[in-house]
C-alpha cells in the first residue's frame, strides 16, 4: 500500500487550536465587558459624587427634626430647609420645602440624604420650583429604615448653577421605629 499525502494542518483536527480560539474569544469578551463597566463608572461618577464648588458651613445648633433650619454661604446667600412631619420618621413620605435667599436661580436643585457613619446608598430627589415663587422649591422624599437604633444623616441641598454646584448641609439623627429616642 502506498501512503497518501500527509494531511495539511488546515484540514486535520487540532483540539489545541480550537481551545486557543475559544480562550482568545473569552479574553476579548472579558476585555470588552471591563471596558463597558469602566465607561459606565466614568459616566456615572459625576452624578453619584458631584464636584462641590462651595459648601456652606453646617449649623450644628439647628435641629431640622424640630424646626426649619438655615445655612449661609460666604457671599451672604442662604438656603432654608423645612422637612415635615417633624421628627423625621423613616419609611414615611416627607414633605420637603426649600427657600433660597440672595442666591441665583439654579438650573436644577436636588436633596441628597447620606448616612454620616454608614453608606445608605443613593437617596436623592429633585426639588421642583413652586409656581409663582422663584425662591421656593418642594419635593416628597423618604428615609430608609436603618439596622442601627440611631442613625446620623446629612441632608444636602445641591444647587446646580451654570458653572458650579453649591451644597447646603443639614445634619440630624433618626431612631429606628420601636427604639428609645
Amino acid at each position: 500500500m502506498v501512503p497518501g499525502p500527509a494531511p495539511s494542518p488546515t484540514n486535520r483536527d487540532d483540539p489545541r487550536g480550537a481551545r486557543c480560539w475559544g480562550a482568545w474569544l473569552w479574553g476579548a469578551a472579558a476585555l470588552l465587558a471591563a471596558l463597558v463597566i469602566g465607561v459606565a463608572v466614568h459616566k456615572a461618577w459625576p452624578v453619584l459624587f458631584p464636584a462641590i464648588a462651595e459648601r456652606a458651613p453646617l449649623d450644628a445648633a439647628c435641629d431640622i427634626r424640630a424646626a426649619a433650619c438655615t445655612v449661609r454661604f460666604a457671599d451672604g446667600g442662604s438656603v432654608r430647609l423645612d422637612i415635615r412631619p417633624r421628627g423625621m420618621p423613616t419609611a414615611r413620605p416627607l414633605d420637603v420645602n426649600v427657600r433660597l435667599q440672595g442666591l441665583p436661580v439654579p438650573e436644577r436643585m436636588e436633596l441628597d440624604f447620606t448616612g454620616v457613619d454608614m453608606d445608605m446608598g443613593y437617596n436623592r430627589v429633585t426639588l421642583m420650583p413652586v409656581a409663582g415663587d422663584p425662591s421656593r422649591y418642594a419635593a416628597t422624599a423618604m428615609l430608609p429604615v436603618c439596622v442601627r437604633e440611631r442613625m446620623r444623616w446629612e441632608a444636602r441641598v445641591l444647587l446646580h448653577l451654570p458653572n458650579a454646584i453649591l451644597a447646603a448641609p443639614f445634619r440630624f439623627v433618626t431612631n429606628r421605629p420601636g427604639a428609645a429616642p
